[in-house]
């Protein structure tokens, strides 16, 4: 199967907003990082992001991509 990129979709923005792969929340960077890694909104419940919801990647840090880097997930 031939895959095209439609005309009307652009190439991601490098400036614009990371969101992470697994569950698309947007991501803000970390303070000190140098634009090297990102994290989801903080929750004051630790393993849930600021919409209350519990990806197995809210604690951990995310690339530029929106990958999760940390080794360790929080459980559920």
């Amino acid at each position: 199967m031939l895959v095209t990129h439609p005309y009307w979709l652009t190439s991601p923005d490098p400036a614009g907003p990371v969101t992470c792969f697994a569950c698309g929340c947007r991501l803000q960077p970390v303070d000190g990082s140098d634009g090297q890694s990102w994290r989801h909104f903080s929750s004051m419940i630790p393993g849930r992001d600021a919409r209350g919801d519990r990806p197995p990647c809210a604690d951990a840090e995310h690339d530029r991509r929106g990958h999760a880097v940390e080794a360790t997930f929080a459980t559920a």
